[in-house]
């Protein structure tokens, strides 16, 4: 509606008011954000961008190493997702190797939010940020849709804009610009792409080779992955390289005896609790992956829902992050909540993440009961007290859910994935957007 005549549209929502409003249904279901239609929302000048909560139980690389610049690693190792909608590492279009970073969509409708994705570092001493951007949009100014690059602080708020463009480059062109002024600061570094859901607008951003240039860098190294408080101390099991799917962990040698709680649960409990003889060889630095990809995880080979001393490797020896819309939840009779979260890039993609209660056996004697209590706070503080029966939550709220891979079987529950794959237990929720207050 962009073209109406002022006269003309002044009609039109004259018209639409006596009639009561819009014509407009909501879609079934939970969703993102709502696409904006009959009207634009113009972008604020100091608006924030979400990024990952580096707050709670681990914290990320900020070694002053820039890594993956060219994305070549194909997923969400060092860069996390930022904003309030999925950024990509893509394959479509790249300036070098095979991937690429991808924001936003090549054609109509325009994302609706923020999409981007951003690395935390601390800015080396001297030297400049360099890029290569290949961009495009049928926008003609930056009112209401944009592409850019900035420097976060940790609250989100923009400390440098390199740029905010409508641009069309027909191909790759680089960045250069000058990061001195920043010299030992710990920020996020973020590219992405900022538009208000218009149906017939589309605005996108691809970005590869990032790099420091004209300073002295250490050599990359893998992210650390020190365990964030006291763990059981068995002797260590090496966790196998896997050769296809996920390869189950030596089975231990017994549990130790329980002296706190009540009996709640049965089925994997010492896994599900982080009680297990093998909690430490899971690797605590998070990795950012979609629902979508989870859920298309591979059961694993020889996968036994009574065993419950071992770990499945590679997923249930991993912590993620998992940017998601709320679906619904419920309380279980082993006291746990049982939520349901979808995929806000495709809500029919669902699966189950489940806060312990650790009042329970094994979840009191893992030393992560106090991460147990703070997810299922944010909750009720949020929500209310969890019903008995599963109740869908309002519409629309992103989180950003960080736990440990678990594998359940089977049984019927309202949400599963098709492999029965869950974050279980939960150890941190974070609320992006859709529940203000929480």
């Amino acid at each position: 509606m962009r073209n109406l005549r002022p006269a003309f549209l002044l009609l039109i929502l004259i018209a639409a008011a006596s009639c009561g409003g819009g014509g407009h249904s909501s879609p079934a279901g939970p969703q993102l954000l709502p696409a904006t239609i009959d009207g634009r929302q113009a972008a604020s000048a100091d608006h924030k961008i979400a990024v990952p909560d580096t707050s709670g139980i681990h914290p990320m690389d900020v070694n002053g190493v820039l890594q993956d610049g060219g994305f070549e690693s194909g997923g969400y190792t060092y860069w996390q997702q930022c904003g309030s909608v999925n950024g990509f590492v893509s394959t479509a279009r790249a300036h070098t190797g095979s991937y690429s970073q991808k924001d936003g969509y090549v054609s109509a409708p325009e994302v609706n939010g923020d999409s981007g994705l951003c690395q935390q570092v601390t800015i080396p001493a001297s030297g400049n940020l360099t890029f290569w951007v290949y961009q495009g949009t049928n926008e003609s100014s930056t009112t209401y849709a944009y592409q850019e690059a900035d420097l976060l602080n940790s609250s989100g708020t923009v400390v440098k804009n390199f740029y905010t463009t409508a641009a069309n480059t027909s191909g790759w062109v680089q960045k250069t610009y000058s990061i001195s002024a920043y010299a030992g600061q710990t920020l996020w570094i973020y590219f992405g792409v900022h538009g208000d859901g218009y149906s017939n607008g589309y605005v996108y951003q691809y970005i590869d080779d990032v790099a420091w240039s004209g300073s002295a860098t250490p050599s990359p190294t893998p992210p650390p992955t020190a365990t964030p408080v006291p763990t059981p101390t068995p002797t260590p099991v090496p966790t196998p390289t896997p050769t296809g799917g996920p390869t189950p962990i030596a089975t231990p040698t017994g549990q130790g005896s329980q002296s706190c709680g009540v009996s709640c649960g049965v089925e994997r409990w010492h896994i599900k609790t982080l009680d297990d003889a093998f909690v430490n060889t899971i690797n605590w630095t998070p990795t950012s992956i979609s629902v979508s990809s989870l859920v298309a995880a591979p059961v694993p080979s020889g996968f036994s829902g009574s065993n419950d001393t071992t770990r499945y490797a590679p997923y249930e020896t991993h912590t993620y992050t998992v940017r998601a819309i709320l679906v619904g939840w419920k309380s279980e009779s082993d006291h746990d909540f049982h939520v349901v979260i979808a995929d806000p890039n495709n809500t029919a993609k669902t699966m189950i993440i489940e806060p312990p209660d650790p009042g329970c056996t094994d979840a009191c004697a893992s030393n992560f009961g106090s991460y147990y209590t703070a997810s299922r706070n944010k909750l009720t503080n949020c929500f209310g007290a969890v019903p008995s029966g599963f109740t869908n939550f309002p519409s629309g709220v992103v989180v950003d859910v960080t736990g440990v891979a678990f594998f359940d079987v089977l049984h019927g529950q309202t949400g599963v994935a098709p492999n029965g794959i869950e974050i279980h237990p939960v150890l941190n929720i974070k609320f992006i957007s859709g529940a203000p207050g929480c």
